[in-house]
């Protein structure tokens, strides 16, 4: 049963997490209700709590915010105009809600429309509540023998594919992913499954290689133990952590004529890079945000286990508990990798 209010989490301002009632939303003809079953939590979400979001800081957005951009839930109400989805399916959304008007978006490349919202993120409010509304075209249907917490990873998953997808891998490349994150371990699957013929996963926590090891990396190493070995070049390379010195180890590790992809946000941290060896090796550096066009393979992959979402999900706990999984997240603990949070609001 919908009611007329909702509970949901709000950043209210930095470092501000406060629990509110709001109306239900109203759909839209073209819109789909949804219960929210779960919501992932990602670096995006620390960025707003800490108010270092290049959209606060530019004025785009403003708080209060209610987050939640990965998240997986079931239809309980359909616009008149939705004929794609009916009550009791289960839904995952693009973060992205373009314009569809725009040049950009007539290109296909909507991730990057000018007049975008995203959401939990950029004028629109996200998952981390009872109910969300979200337009039926930005909408995907997953089978529900997929848990909730699987299918949170969809977002993410997604993300990693469209940006590995980029990079045109051959049987012939040995690939190096920095970056032993969500976004990092899902890079190291897309890149196997794009048919690498190799992959090595570097990071400074143990416990994130040894993920690493269980999903598919060849190889792991860890820079808290030991110096980049520069010797060892790389053809396609992937930063996944958001840390400019990666960057840097990037560049480094990069072999002639090779690909880097930047899926990392650096959150306003600037990274010093040897241009002269990027020139004359001739890289290619490309950046990836979001993912246009790839959602249903991506959920098919899922459904199909090729992609292990279970061995990311470290920690489940519940939607009122976001505050303790910032603080996690602060504190850099260990044994966190992603946090997915179900909807305790019954």
């Amino acid at each position: 049963m919908v009611t007329a209010t909702m509970n949901a989490i709000s950043i209210s301002g930095i470092k501000k997490v406060e629990s509110i009632q709001v109306e239900v939303p109203k759909i839209d003809s073209d819109e789909v209700l949804v219960k929210i079953g779960a919501v992932g939590v990602c670096g995006t979400d620390l960025e707003i709590y800490h108010g270092v979001l290049s959209f606060l800081q530019d004025g785009r957005a403003s708080f209060p915010i209610i987050p939640g951009h990965e998240w997986a839930g079931v239809v309980v109400a359909v616009g008149d105009e939705v004929s794609s989805f009916a009550i009791g399916d289960h839904v995952v959304g693009e973060t992205t809600i373009p314009c569809r008007r725009c040049e950009f978006c007539k290109s296909g490349k909507y991730n990057v429309c000018p007049n975008r919202l995203e959401t939990g993120i950029l004028g629109k409010d996200g998952a981390a509540a009872e109910f969300l509304v979200y337009p039926a075209s930005g909408l995907y249907k997953y089978h529900p023998d997929i848990s909730f917490q699987e299918a949170c990873i969809i977002e993410p998953a997604a993300v990693a594919y469209r940006g590995v997808k980029l990079l045109n891998i051959t049987p012939k490349d040995r690939v190096a992913v920095f970056g032993a994150g969500p976004i990092g371990l899902l890079s190291v699957q897309m890149a196997k499954l794009f048919g690498a013929k190799e992959v090595t996963l570097f990071d400074m926590l143990e416990n994130r290689l040894e993920v690493g090891k269980k999903i598919g990396a060849d190889k792991t190493i860890n820079l808290s133990e030991q110096a980049l070995d520069t010797s060892e070049k790389f053809s396609v390379l992937i930063e996944a952590s958001g840390n400019p010195v990666a960057l840097e180890n990037m560049v480094s590790a990069a072999d002639l004529g090779a690909s880097l992809c930047l899926l990392g946000v650096c959150g306003g941290r600037r990274a010093s890079l040897d241009v002269d060896k990027v020139v004359t090796s001739e890289m290619n550096i490309l950046g990836s945000i979001s993912s246009p066009g790839v959602w249903d393979t991506v959920v098919e992959l899922i459904a199909s286990k090729k992609v292990n979402t279970t061995d990311i999900v470290s920690h489940t706990l519940k939607m009122s508990e976001l505050q303790n999984v910032f603080e996690m997240m602060e504190r850099r603990d260990e044994t966190l990798i992603k946090a997915v949070l179900l909807n305790d609001f019954q």
